[in-house]
């Protein structure tokens, strides 16, 4: 039995108040899928962030609490029932710090990994060039010199076997301390 239109009416929010059909004000099905798709990609982005950088956003206690449980969960499933759960709790927040703190973050990540990309490349430059560090002394003063030698000296005999890689990754947490000591951001080396 085919309804009333009277109470089709009433059943959709935007028709209950008067608008039509065909009015141009209200958001198609299609437009509030795709909305809600995509606070449920930002809350899966959140979700998938470790948790001490998700204590950096300013996000509401029930979502909190809400990724919190997400981590829990182990079935795929179940997580991902779980993510849309998030992105309903998701309209609860203010979108725009939650993207401004995102944003903040991606940033940060960005020049941390251009720092470790920096060190890498003098890692790589000391150990194939002698006189290059000096060059590195010189930028980072607090660096044991003697240590620093012992160390590249080790690297160069490991190359030569093909061997255990100790000391190559040793010389570049080396590196890596003596920089942050400086209180300088890592620059790269001078070509």
């Amino acid at each position: 039995m085919a309804m009333p239109s009277s109470r089709r009416m009433v059943l959709c929010p935007h028709w209950s108040t008067g608008m039509n059909r065909d009015d141009d004000e209200a958001p198609s099905k299609s437009q509030i899928k795709r909305e809600m798709q995509a606070l449920r990609d930002l809350g899966e982005r959140i979700a998938e962030l470790p948790a001490s950088k998700r204590s950096e956003l300013l996000l509401g206690a029930r979502l909190q609490a809400a990724l919190l449980e997400y981590d829990r969960l182990r079935a795929r499933e179940a997580r991902r029932r779980h993510l849309s759960f998030i992105g309903k709790l998701m309209r609860e927040e203010d979108l725009d710090a939650v993207r401004e703190g995102l944003e903040r973050l991606d940033a940060a990540s960005a020049v941390h990994a251009r720092e470790l990309h920096a060190i890498e490349a003098w890692r790589d430059l000391l150990i194939a060039e002698d006189d290059r560090l000096t060059a590195f002394i010189d930028l980072y003063p607090k660096a044991d010199r003697q240590h620093l030698r012992h160390l590249l000296r080790a690297c160069r005999r490991e190359a030569d076997r093909d061997g255990d890689r100790r000391h190559y990754r040793e010389l570049f947490r080396t590196l890596r301390d003596t920089v942050s000591i400086s209180g300088r951001p890592a620059e790269p080396p001078p070509n």
